[in-house]
């Protein structure tokens, strides 16, 4: 063959006999070899190439020859194969014609053995005629520069590019499934990828290294016009998008829920804000009633208010856990009727008459606080009531009441905002964990963390919600078997994962989102177990999470951050 055959698994292959000839596609219209230049002069040898002859044929009559890659396996790349087998293959291959008639490839032997693999019939192939003139060892320095440059100058598309393209095909009717088989890629993918095609920012961002889970959390925001979380959420360093994302996501359900408790208010008239005003100074520009009375001096109550609603703002406030409901209707429960002794312990039965804690959950209340207008003042039949001197200093004790109430708004509202990052913490983390979970084997510090958190805590595992919590994070549905179904069919190291689940199950039902008040020292464990983990499971503690885990003081946390 005048040259060594390559050392991977090639085969010299002579073409059946009685094999029909090949199939010539329109050799007149197909271009000169990539060497040449427009004028036909060679680049690299005096001489020209000879006109390359574009032919159909099946990969059997094709001889692998001699080729810079060495060192491959076919089944290295399943998407490559996938696509050969629906589409064929949509690259031609490059081969030369040998004197004795046989065509050796020199570009393109990845796509002629899984053409072979797959069983595709025909293949499309550019001829050459070897050059017999040329010295065998010049040849073979040649091809090797043709097959470096045909390997190292290809030019991918950009992931924008990509991304846009997979928008148009849905939006031209192509269902998700279509694309992501003619794709080789999951269905998932498919989806962020039509999300990030349609979103400017996040295909700007797509080629800075982003991925795409973070920049679908961009585009499904720019999508639905929420320009707000868009700006936010781009300058953000990829470590924190997932972070900053989940904070949004909560914020945003506590609108639309303190929207959905306003609409009552609205509809009997009041005016509706959407954050508590300032009441600061001696005459706040909104005065809550409780700085009223009637011209003859008595209280306003709410009977007062709602006779007069179009004078009246109202700001809808969550009463954090104000509620006691039964866990599975919802139904408001007399907190005297739960015996709280079997809180954290679900097999501990209650007192006669009672009910177990576990069968009760605490609920958010929305309260109404209104406010008047000081402009609305006039003709409503309300005036400011007169604060009466302390010590003979009136000023002094209005303009005292005046900054306490502001600071009993502004302590409120930072309840409310680390409540609220304690909320979407919790949701990052339990996906985060669910993620770790998912693995075949658990990670080298889990021995040592489990073992101190079952000696902190011999009964940690029999703690009301361990098991629940432990199987929804595991994945795991069948609430009776499942879990011993799970351990059963395991292999060893799975089984340890099985078991870490069991441990991050009931200790993280034990968090909810006030964890940044927490002084507990398996809290503080769990969170520096999560934050101490490798890479690819590297988790990156929220501020409200550090405080929980002892690493800062919650009064230091700026809730006005992103």
């Amino acid at each position: 063959m005048g040259s060594p055959e390559t050392t991977t698994a090639t085969a010299v292959l002579d073409p059946p006999a009685g094999e029909d000839p090949a199939e010539i596609i329109d050799a007149a219209h197909v271009p000169t070899d990539p060497a040449t230049t427009a004028g036909g002069e060679e680049l690299l040898t005096p001489g020209g190439w000879p006109t390359v002859e574009a032919v159909r044929i099946d990969p059997a009559e094709l001889v692998i020859g001699e080729n810079v890659r060495k060192t491959f396996l076919l089944d290295d790349y399943p998407e490559d194969k996938e696509s050969i087998r629906e589409f064929g293959v949509l690259v031609p291959i490059c081969a030369e014609r040998q004197p004795d008639g046989s065509l050796h490839v020199w570009e393109g032997q990845i796509r002629t053995l899984i053409a072979l693999e797959v069983g595709i019939e025909k293949v499309p192939v550019w001829v050459s005629v070897r050059d017999t003139t040329v010295p065998d060892n010049e040849h073979r320095i040649r091809t090797m520069l043709r097959q470096l440059n045909a390997n190292h100058r290809r030019i991918p598309m950009t992931r924008a590019d990509d991304a846009a393209a997979v928008a148009l095909m849905l939006d031209l009717g192509a269902s998700v499934t279509r694309v992501a088989k003619g794709l080789q890629r999951k269905r998932s993918r498919v989806k962020a990828q039509a999300a990030i095609g349609k979103s400017p920012t996040a295909q700007r961002m797509l080629d800075d290294g982003y991925s795409l889970e973070h920049l679908q959390l961009i585009a499904d925001y720019e999508n639905l016009g929420d320009t707000d979380a868009v700006a936010r959420l781009e300058t953000e360093p990829s470590w924190r998008v997932s972070m900053t994302a989940h904070r949004i996501a909560v914020e945003r359900a506590t609108e639309r829920a303190r929207l959905q408790a306003s609409l009552l208010y609205g509809a009997l008239g009041f005016g509706v804000l959407t954050g508590e005003p300032s009441t600061a100074g001696v005459a706040p520009e909104f005065i809550p009633p409780e700085l009223l009375e009637t011209d003859t001096g008595d209280a306003v109550t709410e009977d007062t208010i709602y006779g007069d609603a179009e004078r009246w703002l109202v700001y809808v406030d969550v009463d954090e856990d104000a509620d006691i409901v039964d866990r599975e209707t919802g139904e408001l429960v007399d907190p005297d009727s739960v015996d709280w002794n079997t809180s954290d312990d679900s097999e501990l039965e209650p007192a006669q008459g009672m009910r177990h804690a576990d069968s009760v959950e605490r609920r958010d209340r929305w309260t109404p606080i209104y406010f008047m207008p000081a402009d609305q003042l006039d003709g409503s039949g309300l005036r400011m009531r007169p604060f009466e001197p302390v010590d003979g200093a009136l000023l002094d004790h209005a303009t005292d009441a005046a900054a306490d109430r502001e600071a009993a708004r502004i302590a409120r509202r930072r309840v409310r905002k680390l409540n609220e990052r304690g909320l979407a913490a919790k949701e990052r983390r339990e996906k985060a964990v669910a993620e770790l979970l998912r693995a075949a084997a658990p990670p080298p510090q889990a021995a040592a963390f489990v073992a101190r958190a079952l000696v902190r805590d011999h009964q940690l595992l029999s703690r009301c919600h361990a098991q629940p919590t432990a199987r929804e994070l595991l994945g795991i549905r069948n609430s009776v078997t499942g879990l011993t179904d799970a351990a059963e069919q395991s292999t060893a190291d799975r089984a340890w994962v099985i078991v870490l689940g069991l441990v991050l199950g009931a200790l993280e039902s034990r968090i909810d989102k006030t964890l940044w008040r927490y002084k507990s020292t398996a809290v503080q464990d769990y969170l520096r177990f999560l934050a101490g983990l490798d890479e690819p499971l590297t988790y990156h503690l929220d501020e409200v999470e550090q405080a929980a885990a002892g690493l800062l003081d919650a009064d230091s946390i700026d809730i006005d951050a992103a």
